[in-house]
């Protein structure tokens, strides 16, 4: 009877351990089904909202490019018009259209992320046929009309505006039915077409560049005249030619070498400058968080970069942003530089610097642009090409004409606040010492500049402030 009972009392104790271990195995294995759903369930969230974010980009991008469709057809018919008025009152009126349109879809054109160097030709052709017609309009408002140069050359653009407009809305009918995907594109980075043989977006737009093989050379006078679009970097004319590993050298120290992975060549360029085109690659391996930058053949500057991050929140004040920016472009060895305008956009701050030179004249030409998280300050975004191209020595000489003169060639109506000395870009690849009068006129800002050294009143500004910055028209 003892031993049974023994037994009996050994099989509940085996039981008991049995349903033991079976409910620790059940725990065990619900725990792993939670976690493996909640893994699963945050994977879908992250290609969801990956996603999402893709789309949200091709539908930007799709807009842009359908302004600048837009934008090329109407520019299109406007030369049409041009060719046949007889009137300089109204061909004032159709040239001052065309300019607007032509450096409207330029900046469209520029949205679109496609890889650079691809269209060179392309921003060109549209940046001089507003030019151009800029330059006409002026000759207009003297009450003369063009003469016969002037109009073959108008005749040869719009015959090029109209192979650009055919070019143009086929690759819209790609979009359409989804062969060009900037969305993707933009997500991949800008020289992931370079590296995608036969990529219909390169491709195409390849295809633009040639329609302007034979495109006519064009000097008047004009910013974007030959004589000013094709002159050589100022910034690099001493400099000495660096190598590939100096180049990776100096994108690492730019962007803190503790971001930095590997660097590899991604596409190099030919232009204006030539440059390196490099590829960041963070240290987990992740390119489509990769940092695109062009270093300069020459000297070894950091031409352009681009961090692709995206910033999910605002934590700093434009203040503190700018004052990361001083910081940060001390830190490179730039010279004396002053911010001057800013736009806001998806919780970063581009900023623009120029140069200060002398007893603190402003150099308008020498210019940059630094985009700044508002998350903790990194800078996401840079562009020297203005400062390179422009920057060099000067001799400021002291201006001919006093303050007191230049004053009086202000309008009365005009309200003075602030006045200092300033060089500004002038037509023909030339700069003017300018007395800059900044001012208030019905309300508004404005920036009018007086030659320093004859009177003449040379440009004048309209500041725009917005609830996203301050900027000029």
């Amino acid at each position: 009877m003892e031993e049974k009972r023994k037994e009996d009392n050994h099989a509940d104790e085996r039981e008991k351990e049995y349903r033991r271990n079976l409910n620790i195995w059940r725990g065990l294995t619900l725990a792993l089904a939670i976690a493996l759903i909640g893994a699963g369930g945050y994977g879908y969230r992250i290609y969801t909202q990956r996603n999402e974010y893709k789309t949200f980009l091709q539908n930007q991008y799709q807009r842009s490019f359908r302004d600048m469709v837009q934008e090329v057809e109407n520019l299109k018919v406007l030369l049409d018009k041009s060719e046949v008025t007889a009137s300089n009152v109204q061909s004032n009126q159709l040239m001052n259209q065309i300019w607007k349109c032509g450096y409207s879809a330029s900046q469209s054109l520029s949205q679109i992320p496609i890889s650079q160097g691809v269209l060179e030709k392309t921003h060109k052709f549209l940046n001089q046929v507003s030019d151009f017609s800029l330059s006409i309009s002026r000759e207009n408002a003297a009450n003369k009309l063009m003469n016969q140069d002037q109009q073959n050359l108008l005749s040869k653009l719009n015959t090029h505006a109209a192979s650009l407009t055919k070019e143009l809305r086929t690759m819209q009918a790609d979009i359409n039915k989804g062969k060009i995907q900037f969305g993707e594109i933009a997500q991949k980075g800008p020289f992931y077409l370079k590296k995608t043989p036969g990529n219909a977006t390169d491709t195409q737009f390849g295809t633009l560049e040639k329609r302007f093989t034979e495109y006519p050379s064009m000097i008047y006078d004009g910013p974007f005249s030959d004589n000013v679009v094709d002159g050589k970097p100022k910034g690099l004319e001493s400099e000495k030619d660096i190598d590939m590993n100096a180049a990776q050298e100096k994108a690492k120290k730019f962007v803190d070498g503790q971001k930095a992975g590997k660097i590899v060549e991604a596409s190099s360029g030919k232009g204006k400058i030539n440059t390196f085109g490099l590829e960041i690659i963070p240290k987990d391996g992740d390119r489509s968080k990769s940092i695109s930058i062009d270093i300069t053949k020459k000297g070894g500057h950091v031409l352009w970069m681009l961090d692709p991050r995206v910033v999910n929140e605002k934590k700093l004040t434009d203040e503190q942003a700018m004052e990361k920016a001083k910081t940060f472009l001390k830190a490179q060895n730039f010279g004396n530089l002053e911010e001057t305008y800013y736009y806001k956009n998806d919780n970063t701050i581009t900023v623009t610097f120029v140069a200060l030179e002398g007893n603190g004249v402003l150099v308008y030409p020498d210019q940059m642009k630094v985009k700044i998280a508002l998350d903790n300050g990194d800078i996401v975004g840079f562009d020297a090409y203005p400062y390179l191209m422009a920057h060099h020595q000067r001799n400021i000489a002291k201006p001919a004409i006093t303050e007191a003169q230049a004053r009086a060639k202000v309008s009365s109506k005009v309200q003075i606040n602030r006045v200092r000395l300033a060089i500004i870009p002038m037509p023909g690849d030339r700069e003017q010492l300018c007395y800059e009068f900044k001012g208030i006129y019905n309300g508004a800002d404005y920036f009018i500049y007086i030659n320093a050294d004859n009177g003449n009143e040379e440009n004048i500004l309209r500041i725009i402030k917005e609830a996203n910055g301050i900027l000029t028209q």
